[in-house]
């Protein structure tokens, strides 16, 4: 049994182990290149030894439960880190060890926190990789990072603090920190309640969500890619395995009232308040709290059918939302010292033709344009909501990624219908990186429809 324990956490140990040696190394060299392949080299072996433990389902020990559907986020986590290394390859910036070893220290603790099937084991990596982002959000130190670090761990150490007063009520009630055990006491209804407000800030779910706005607009793209994507799915997975698969009570009526509302008010406050923001990167955190509404709508569903089918669904939706929001906000990078508003991006489709062509793709599956994987995503999961019954709420649902179209189109009406005489410097590395991330959300869009089948008959148990 311990060994494969072990086979399973070596993709974390790899990337604990090259942070470590990327610390070390910065005694001998800065150069900021040589890091940089050190964790895209510690991101592809980590890769390729998720690859060979995938649908290798171990489940239900006591502390990591193994499954396909975590091995699939772990490899997206991966990927991620490793787009956003590719990214910052070109970047001198001073201490770029601190960034890199950290960046390495946050991912192996998202794949451990999506293993982990225990409250105390989930707690301790998924505050391991918090705090991580929390200096990743400063990083580099400028007035407009910090105070989105400053924000992002206030409102963090508030919600660690939810999260550990449900652990504490989840043992008084069950004896237990492992998931899966019942109890008829207050004290376990409690549990619920705080763990579903911790983790709901911790996913920036309304009313919880103010916090990403200045923290994604305030952190260097690479970071806000990482906090939108890897480290809210993280939250998600985690909330998956609680709270559908640990409390029975879960599914009362009053608990589904309350998903559906939180699901409405998140996902319309977040299209509306999109629409009419002039600043791109602002406008993308508001869409990712937007989508984090969309992601609660697994919550609202009842029967085992319909279930079945959003969990599929999900897993769909949360490749589509890492590919096309990672690269999105990778995209500001190299624009951020120029500007990221509407009139910054202007004509970029002349000055950066794969650039502006790799947005625009990534822009229109946000917006659920077929025959990208955004489309499919959505699909999927709004076709569980009518399975469940909840028909009127998939109309809610699609109107809300309607009005998305209207902002995600303005964007690209100004990469190619604007003209500006902002001068805006080439990057390779990162017309590389999004535009492969573009042409796997192309690509992957059009053979899901293949292999959803499989992932709906073998999806494997939850993150």
């Amino acid at each position: 049994m311990m060994e494969i324990i072990i086979q399973y956490l070596l993709p974390s140990f790899v990337l604990f182990a090259f942070g470590i040696v990327i610390l070390f190394w910065s005694f001998i060299t800065s150069n900021n290149r040589i890091f940089s392949l050190f964790s895209i080299a510690s991101g592809i072996i980590s890769f390729i030894l998720l690859l060979l433990n995938y649908g290798a389902n171990y489940k239900y020990f006591d502390i990591f439960t193994f499954d396909t559907a975590g091995t699939i986020l772990s490899l997206l986590f991966v990927f991620l880190m490793v787009i956003i290394s590719i990214a910052t390859y070109r970047f001198n910036f001073s201490h770029s060890e601190i960034f890199y070893s950290i960046l390495l220290f946050s991912t192996g603790s998202m794949v451990l926190a999506v293993f982990s099937n225990n409250l105390i084991s989930i707690f301790v990596t998924f505050e391991a990789s918090s705090i991580a982002t929390y200096i990743l959000a400063a990083y580099p130190k400028s007035r407009k990072s910090l105070e989105a670090s400053m924000k992002f761990f206030v409102i963090g150490a508030l919600s660690s603090a939810m999260i550990i007063f449900g652990i504490s009520f989840y043992y008084i009630s069950t004896n237990s920190f492992s998931l899966g055990l019942t109890s008829n006491s207050s004290t376990y209804i409690l549990s619920l309640i705080f763990l579903l407000v911790g983790f709901g800030f911790k996913l920036s779910l309304f009313p919880f969500h103010s916090w990403a706005i200045d923290t994604y607009n305030g952190a260097r793209s690479p970071v806000s890619a990482l906090l939108s994507t890897s480290s809210k799915l993280m939250a998600f997975a985690i909330m998956i395995r609680i709270f559908l698969f640990t409390f029975d009570i879960s599914f009362s009526n009053y608990v589904q009232i309350f998903f559906i509302i939180i699901s409405i008010l998140t996902m319309t406050y977040g299209n509306v308040t999109a629409l009419v923001q002039k600043d791109v990167k602002r406008m993308l955190a508001y869409s990712s709290v937007a989508n984090a509404g969309y992601l609660s709508l697994i919550f609202t569903l009842t029967g085992e059918n319909a279930l079945s089918l959003a969990l599929a669904a999900i897993l769909v939706f949360s490749i589509a939302y890492i590919l096309m929001k990672g690269g999105s906000f990778i995209t500001m990078e190299n624009l951020e010292e120029k500007g990221t508003t509407l009139n910054d991006i202007a004509g970029l489709g002349k000055k950066r033709p794969l650039l502006a062509f790799s947005f625009t793709v990534l822009l229109f599956s946000l917006a659920g344009i077929p025959p990208t994987l955004g489309f499919m995503g959505k699909y999927f999961l709004f076709l569980s909501l009518i399975e469940g019954g909840l028909w009127w709420l998939a109309i809610i649902a699609v109107l809300n990624s309607a009005i998305s179209v209207y902002y995600y189109f303005r964007v690209v009406m100004y990469l190619y219908w604007k003209e500006s005489n902002v001068e805006v410097e080439k990057n390779r590395h990162i017309d590389y990186a999004v535009f492969s991330l573009a042409i796997l959300t192309l690509a992957v869009g059009i053979v899901i429809p293949i292999i959803f089948n499989s992932l709906y008959n073998l999806w494997g148990g939850l993150p």
